[in-house]
């Protein structure tokens, strides 16, 4: 079994977050990881240890495993917010009013063929609102409106991609986006699998396997995908 199966197989076994209250993620994976070294010290001695509590060790030592996976994953989002906060500040005011005026003509305009063409324009707006606000905080910012290097491949590449995605989970009718994000979080979530910084244990022989087959590793452009 690899590696990403035994994640998500912890996800299955029952094993739910908890929120950190201090919003620190980084003290919160630091606590995490001193408690998975004790626990760690803990097996080394297992010949000590009945079977049961060796079996339920193990468990706790896969959650919060799992729990440090995520608190990464939190902290990767809490860095990329503050640091594009501002140009995604004026991004989303600068579509906002592009909307209100947009609506405006839209309301003032009598002939229909232009009233579709405005209708048009007017959704792409909203698609560009939504790019803003609901943007992979894993991935790099992508400027709607960049000062520089517009016709950059990779980001041109990139951009029209999460546009793309977006559009889709609309009319799949992820309507708040919560698939679109939540598969963002799983893609980096593999990559820190892949990279080691998220070790998971193998499942104890009594503990249900997942029937789930997954990918076994993250292919290189979207290793790329997520670089700085």
């Amino acid at each position: 079994m690899n590696r990403t199966q035994q994640y998500k197989g912890n996800q299955r076994s029952g094993f739910k977050r908890k929120r950190n209250e201090s919003g620190n993620d980084e003290v919160g994976a630091s606590k995490i990881r001193k408690k998975m070294r004790d626990m760690q010290r803990l097996l080394k001695n297992k010949e000590r240890l009945p079977a049961q509590a060796i079996t339920e060790s193990k468990r706790k030592l896969r959650a919060l495993q799992y729990e440090l996976g995520e608190r990464l994953i939190d902290e990767k989002e809490r860095k990329m917010a503050s640091k594009y906060h501002k140009v995604k500040h004026f991004e989303r005011k600068k579509v906002e009013r592009k909307i209100k005026q947009m609506k405006k003509s839209l309301e003032e305009e009598k002939e229909e063929d232009k009233k579709k063409k405005i209708q048009a324009d007017l959704d792409e707006l909203k698609i560009n609102e939504l790019y803003i606000r609901e943007y992979p905080k894993t991935v790099p910012y992508v400027s709607l409106y960049p000062k520089e290097n517009e016709n950059d491949e990779v980001s041109v590449t990139r951009k029209q991609r999460i546009l793309s995605e977006i559009r889709s989970a609309l009319a799949n009718g992820d309507k708040n986006l919560h698939e679109f994000k939540k598969s963002y979080r799983e893609k980096y979530k593999q990559k820190l699998i892949k990279q080691g910084d998220i070790v998971i244990e193998p499942l104890a022989e009594d503990e249900e396997q997942p029937k789930e087959e997954e990918k076994n590793r993250v292919d290189e452009d979207e290793d790329d995908f997520f670089e700085k």
